[in-house]
């Protein structure tokens, strides 16, 4: 039984859906190509990149649907639910990991990347795809882009419990994938350059205070790196 069925329903800020399965398989083309090419297990993209320029068109591949947080109840006492932004500022996320028997160079076509999970959301107050690195504290050498998206994604609020399904196969992951995930991992465990609301913000996952969150990522450190045997677990 996978880890994730055993653990409390996690609930981020938006139940979202790809409308149809064709918008599903347009999503998953274009994050598979995107991590193929960029050397990264959870890719992230705009709807622009994946679906066009047309706001109509993007609008129409995803729903989200959420409690309003500035009025989460209506006069009459109902809930409040609001529907996503699709329009403009929406993403795709991919997350993935190599498949049985990669060798060391990493995975070289999509048949050799496995979906974890795959799933649209709303843009949010920190965008992974533009925020400046130098705004998080993660302008350091042996770190890039990749790492937000890891944090934003792997460890996001929709896939943090299947981080358990990447441990045994991460040893076929990329190399420079896997020394720039080594080095970001290293660098917020040491140093500490993202604040818990700023971690909230990229993940919807929410911690109580910074020792919290820097003993969890020592923790995923531990698990991919080290080969420690139990799955951190998030707060929920």
């Amino acid at each position: 039984m996978p880890l994730r069925d055993e653990l409390p329903p996690r609930t981020g800020p938006w139940a979202t859906r790809f409308d149809s399965e064709e918008a599903l398989v347009r999503a998953d083309d274009a994050l598979r190509a995107a991590a193929l090419r960029g050397h990264d297990l959870a890719p992230v993209l705009s709807f622009e990149e994946v679906y066009g320029p047309d706001m109509l068109v993007r609008a129409a591949q995803a729903t989200a649907i959420g409690i309003d947080p500035e009025q989460p109840y209506t006069a009459d006492g109902e809930i409040n639910y609001v529907r996503g932004d699709f329009f403009t500022e929406a993403l795709a996320y991919g997350v993935y990991r190599p498949a049985d028997g990669v060798g060391p160079n990493g995975p070289a076509d999509g048949e050799q990347l496995w979906n974890t999970t795959l799933y649209p959301y709303p843009g949010g107050a920190v965008d992974p795809t533009t925020v400046p690195l130098a705004e998080l504290g993660l302008d350091v050498p042996g770190v890039d882009r990749r790492f937000v998206h890891f944090c934003a994604a792997v460890l996001g609020v929709e896939a943090v419990d299947d981080l358990g399904e990447l441990q045994a196969n991460f040893a076929g992951a990329w190399p420079d994938y896997r020394e720039t995930i080594r080095a970001g991992l290293l660098h917020v465990v040491q140093h500490r350059p993202i604040t818990v609301e700023q971690w909230y913000a990229l993940t919807y996952v929410a911690f109580p205070d910074q020792q919290e969150l820097t003993q969890y990522l020592a923790q995923v450190y531990a698990f991919l790196f080290d080969g420690f045997p139990a799955m951190p677990v998030a707060p929920n």
